[in-house]
């Protein structure tokens, strides 16, 4: 496998990983879900902007930096997508 289908492959599992773990974590959204949550998508988008520079591709740094940023892009969509779609509740008690 070359590094580029490995950068792709990652991403792919980085992003579905964060996407599952919505349905994990919103039953328990109000007692722990919506903090391991929010951590583990602010760790899915460090990796997800590392991983070109891990790999080292055959690319410039301006476009390695190009790819970590849409990347990371990606996640943050994917991000939200599972909050949503997982109906995670944000608000749990008004009082």
């Amino acid at each position: 496998m070359d590094r580029k289908t490995k950068v792709l492959v990652i991403v792919g599992g980085v992003c579905a990983a964060l996407f599952a773990f919505a349905f994990v974590a919103a039953p328990h959204s109000c007692e722990w879900g919506l903090t391991a949550y929010f951590w583990s998508g602010v760790a899915s988008l460090l990796i997800l902007f590392a991983t070109p520079f891990a790999l080292r591709t055959d690319r410039t740094t301006l476009v390695r930096v190009g790819f970590g940023f849409g990347f990371a892009v990606l996640g943050a969509a994917i991000w939200f997508a599972g909050l949503v779609a997982a109906n995670v509740r944000i608000m749990c008690r008004l009082f």
